[in-house]
């Protein structure tokens, strides 16, 4: 080897381990970026009377969430009474807030859904308040699971937050309500009930609302009410963990997750919102029992709530519900940051103000021509859109190769670990092929260039649309920009490490971004994980050029694709299906009293299970009520249940509009009850149920917890002129009740019933 040989070998391999050094420094840097927003810790019993502790608090889930208890059903009554004589004990003074709720949720085709709720509500009175601070979660569960996290955990630790602030002894200046909520599965109706008509809703108030999705992981922050510069710093600087990022807040524009906060805000209250969502395959199923609560999630959420109830209760509220809205996330080691959302667009701005610099340099030192770098720029759109293009099939795909995969209800496996490394290779495997493929043709610089622009591009446009997610392009877009253009104009030798300095904040962003999207659900992979790991890998690309073989390498894209099979198949295979990790499915039984017809429903696509029962077009219509959009499977035997009863309280007409007070109720105990005119000749013009006015609706309405005496309903109706139908209907979700009916075939002991409902119909000629 000639001298200027073996220089030129010993320069490449310095460079070869200068790049594999700064790629491993990245990854350590983005896993500790995730690491510390996962909690650890875990107070004992044992623990100061005035700090938080998780066990005190498992302690008080261990002795109400153990059976469901959705409402309207004796295990509810019984957890309500336990949580009042709780709050009693700490000599608090807890008042049951008796009211009709009606669902704020707006689900097209869907009856409307009211209820009668039974809110528990308790206050540490302020030494000079200038508003409230409330502490709020939900104590009903659905009627599948007992709801030790969904929300026993968060109810448990706004008890164990009030007996901490109880031992402290120690008045705050504002208000401290804790507002614990009824039948909020069955629709937000306590909350709206609260808001609609409770005294304490009135005026200044902050809701700290805690919630579950799962059973484990770090407890997100992950939505608030507009204006929330105030809330946001004081969470940011008071709270011990404030895990949270503003991108979340506008996936929750996107999806369909509605918490109590969807009626808080409306009633002008300022909210909070947080959860845990690991573990998702728990969520309202039949593990969601203590076994499965995670302490050190419990411990977290209730040292933040703990901490801002004392922080929010000594300030003047005024000054923290006014002001603009925050773009904010977290950086190692626990710091949250947060800037206004007018400086997201100068930051995406200034982010491709600087790789458009970056580009004139390079193209002035001849390291890029002008016309390749405009072509790997519309060529890196191509991973971009595959990655989108993979991920939203992904979940399909699984379900394909493994339809039992289907009964979930966050589409989580319950080991996802090896899904979400497949998830991330095959993002890797779609970049490096198509770095692979166009690296001579077009230019190594100039597809960096490329991706480096299109970065930018997202930053600012996300920094105009939606400035709570431009974060995730921006910073890691400008950093890069910025490195780049120092790499330029140092030393070779410092090149490796400058452009790993630009690269942190894109290590700190983007590769946690999309890992703690990942518990979201795989369903849901295309939208946020796929394409930041190839924003990630496409800025990196600088890094990973000085580790490339100089040769044509099919074996490095043929290499990810096999891991990323391998991983898939492992994840298969490692998949636990029994019954310690049971599948949900979904039956109902709808029963015409009138004429004695029957029929079997799902909610879903029917799977193996629910296949049994027949074809999905039976002759005969099935009750409107049971779900919008529900699936016939066959018509059924008809079970000797009593039919709900209409009895007439009174029925006037004047100038030809006909008002009719009516007293609905189940004959069988059902556990909600619902009405609706039968035909089109006339038209309800206006409709009370239980006291509250309610806005008429063709589907009309479904009553949770109408009680032993049914409920009252009074109807104006227009453009009768005889008698009109009124078809009522009552519904049970107790999955037991079930197994009594004639036809039943029980399920396999991997699945278990989710979304079960019995309903009887029967139509009255008034």
């Amino acid at each position: 080897m000639t001298p200027v040989a073996a220089a030129e070998h010993a320069s490449r391999r310095r460079s070869l381990a200068a790049g594999l050094m700064a790629l491993c420094v990245l990854l350590l840097i983005a896993i500790g970026a995730i690491r510390d927003a996962t909690p650890t810790a875990v107070s004992p019993a044992s623990a100061p009377d005035r700090e938080f502790s998780a066990q005190r608090a498992f302690a008080q889930v261990e002795r109400f969430a153990v059976a469901p208890h959705p409402v309207g059903t004796a295990e509810h009554t019984r957890v309500r009474d336990y949580l009042v004589g709780e709050l009693r004990r700490l000599g608090l003074r807890p008042e049951v807030h008796e009211a009709v709720g009606v669902s704020p949720i707006d689900e097209q085709g869907d009856p409307i859904t009211a209820g009668r709720v039974f809110n528990i509500v308790t206050v540490i009175p302020g030494t000079a308040p200038t508003g409230r601070v409330f502490v709020t979660a939900h104590y009903d569960s659905v009627p599948e699971g007992p709801g030790a996290n969904d929300d026993g955990a968060g109810t448990a630790s706004a008890i164990e937050t009030a007996r901490a602030l109880v031992a402290d002894g120690t008045r705050l200046r504002n208000d401290v309500v804790f507002l614990i909520t009824d039948a909020e599965e069955a629709g937000l109706l306590g909350s709206e009930a609260f808001v609609a008509g409770h005294p304490l809703a009135k005026g200044r108030s902050v809701v700290l609302n805690n919630e579950a999705r799962g059973a484990k992981g770090p407890v997100l922050m992950f939505r608030s009410t507009e204006a929330n510069s105030g809330l946001i710093s004081m969470f940011g600087s008071a709270a011990p963990m404030p895990v949270a990022d503003s991108v979340y807040a506008e996936l929750m524009k996107l999806l369909n997750n509605d918490t109590d906060f969807t009626a808080f805000k409306p009633g002008g209250m300022a909210v909070l919102d947080s959860a845990y969502a690991n573990a998702g395959t728990l969520y309202h199923s039949v593990l969601d029992d203590p076994a499965h609560v995670d302490l050190a999630a419990l411990q977290q959420m209730g040292d933040n709530t703990l901490a801002l109830v004392r922080a929010f209760g000594g300030t003047d509220l005024a000054r923290l519900t006014t002001g603009n809205d925050l773009v904010y996330f977290n950086v190692p080691p626990g710091l949250l940051v947060r800037y206004p959302t007018w400086a997201a667009t100068l930051l995406g701005a200034a982010a491709l103000l600087a790789a458009l610099a970056l580009i004139f340099l390079a193209r002035r030192r001849g390291l890029v021509t002008l016309r390749r770098t405009l072509l790997g720029t519309a060529l890196a759109l191509i991973p971009i859109g595959l990655a989108v293009g993979v991920g939203l099939s992904f979940w399909d795909l699984l379900k394909v190769i493994q339809p039992k995969f289907g009964g979930t209800a966050t589409t989580t496996p319950y080991r996802p670990e090896l899904f979400w490394l497949a998830v991330v290779m095959l993002a890797g495997t779609i970049l490096v092929a198509w770095y692979a493929l166009l690296r001579r043709r077009v230019g190594a610089a100039e597809l960096a260039l490329g991706m480096l622009t299109w970065a930018a591009l997202i930053g600012l446009g996300l920094g105009i649309v939606s400035p709570g997610a431009s974060h995730l392009a921006a910073w890691p877009a400008l950093g890069a920009a910025l490195g780049g253009l120092a790499a330029l104009r140092c030393p070779p030798r410092w090149r490796v490490l400058i452009l790993t300095a630009g690269l942190v904040p894109a290590a700190l962003i983007l590769l946690p971004s999309a890992w703690n999207t990942l518990p979201t659900g795989l369903q849901y992979v295309g939208y946020a994980p796929m394409p930041l790991v190839i924003l990630f890998g496409g800025l990196l690309l600088p890094l990973i050029e000085t580790v490339w073989p100089h040769r044509r390498s099919p074996l490095i894209p043929l290499t990810a694709l096999v891991v990323s099979i391998a991983l898939v198949a492992a994840g298969l295979l490692v998949e636990p299906i029994d019954k310690e990790h049971p599948r949900r499915t979904s039956l109902a039984y709808g029963l015409d009293a009138d004429t004695g017809k029957a029929v079997w429903l799902t909610s879903k696509a029917p799977d193996q299970w629910a296949r049994r029962y027949g074809g999905t077009n039976p002759t005969g219509q099935p009750p409107a009520e049971l779900w919008g959009g529900s699936k016939l499977l066959s018509p059924a035997k008809a079970a000797k249940l009593p039919a709900p009863s209409l009895r007439v309280l009174a029925d006037t007409t004047r100038e030809g509009v006909r008002t009719l007070r009516v007293r609905i109720h189940s004959e069988r105990g059902a556990s909600a009850v619902g009405l609706r005119v039968d035909g089109d000749t006339a038209t309800v013009s206006s409709l009370t149920v239980g006291g509250r006015s309610i806005t008429a609706d063709p589907a009309g309405f479904l009553f949770r917890a109408p009680g032993p005496e049914g409920v009252e309903v009074s109807l104006v109706v227009k453009g009768s002129g005889g008698k009109i139908g009124l078809r009522v209907t009552d519904v049970s979700p107790n999955p037991s009740e079930m197994s009594a009916l004639p036809g039943f075939i029980a399920p396999p002991d991997w699945l278990f019933l989710g979304d079960t409902k019995i309903s009887v119909t029967k139509l009255y000629a008034v």
